[in-house]
């Protein structure tokens, strides 16, 4: 739990830092993994590549009962930043785990579940997973892990939760820097 603190207080320092012009903490910037995965309308996105030049939250879930926590976040995120230039949401589904025959008949009940205009910027995950869960400090599955993106690509923030609650204050505090 401590290191999780302090790993979230380094990025958050680093996102200030940057917003301010200064990169002392840049070297612990963390790098998302490369992604290459088929979004819900079956288009190949690469992160961090599609998110170049704009700030980018990641929404990530690794399982089924993550729905809820990754759902809430996306929805409040959107409603508050959905309009804002430079701006990119995304929703990762991490499946890598589930085993191959299970996979498509999951992507397509998530499928049915998204609304057809989110659907661009929802990825199931079938690769990286391991990556992934050491990116976030993987604690409990039933969360909701958030990243934010600076416009480089380098992970500018990170939180998780059961549930939005009071981590979006301090969400909207390091994304207000990076929007700048």
């Amino acid at each position: 739990m401590f290191a999780m603190r302090f790993r979230r207080l380094l990025v958050c320092a680093a996102a200030v830092l940057a917003a301010g012009g200064l990169s002392v903490l840049n070297a612990f910037a963390q790098q998302l993994p490369r992604l290459q995965e088929e979004n819900l309308l079956g288009q190949t996105v690469v992160l961090p590549d599609a998110a170049a030049g704009k700030v980018a939250v990641l929404v990530l879930g690794f399982s089924q009962a993550s729905k809820n926590p990754t759902s809430a976040w996306a929805k409040r995120i959107s409603v508050d930043y959905s309009q804002t230039p430079g701006f990119a949401l995304y929703q990762l589904a991490v499946l890598e785990a589930v085993p191959h025959m299970f996979r498509s008949m999951i992507i397509s009940g998530i499928r049915k579940g998204i609304p057809e205009d989110q659907r661009q910027n929802f990825l199931p995950v079938v690769h990286n997973e391991a990556e992934l869960q050491k990116l976030v400090g993987f604690e409990e599955a039933d969360d909701a892990y958030i990243i934010v993106l600076d416009r480089s690509g380098k992970v500018a923030y990170q939180t998780h939760g059961a549930s939005v609650g009071p981590a979006y204050v301090e969400f909207r505090s390091a994304l207000a820097g990076l929007l700048k």
